[in-house]
């Protein structure tokens, strides 16, 4: 596990970049180094209400993914530097959360005749 912690403090500093390095990418690569070390791991995607605190909390409301693994939250897709003028990532508020890869899961089972 310290493998993984060590992985994931890395791409959590890794800079935010919509376009580049977003929620959805920082996720994925962890999930895939979860993955590779024999870790449960599944994407969660939900809405976020995020505060800007350098425009007094004016709270934005993204699409937002992030990541369980072997059922702990992990959410790192804002690095230090835009945590200072957003908040922690552990501050945002998700709502409407669905388990992407479980409903993949479900829905790559066959239906079985009776």
């Amino acid at each position: 596990m310290d493998e993984l912690l060590l992985f994931i403090d890395e791409v959590y500093r890794e800079p935010y970049s919509l376009l580049r390095n977003n929620c959805i990418k920082k996720s994925f690569k962890i999930k895939a180094r979860a993955e590779a070390l024999g870790k449960q791991a599944d994407l969660i995607g939900c809405i976020s209400i995020v505060p800007i605190k350098k425009w007094h909390n004016l709270p934005t409301i993204n699409p937002h993914v992030y990541l369980e693994v072997e059922g702990k939250k992990v959410d790192v897709s804002l690095d230090p530097e835009h945590e200072k003028v957003y908040c922690k990532n552990s501050e945002k508020r998700l709502i409407l959360p669905v388990n992407i890869s479980r409903l993949k899961r479900g829905l790559g089972q066959k239906a079985t005749p009776e």
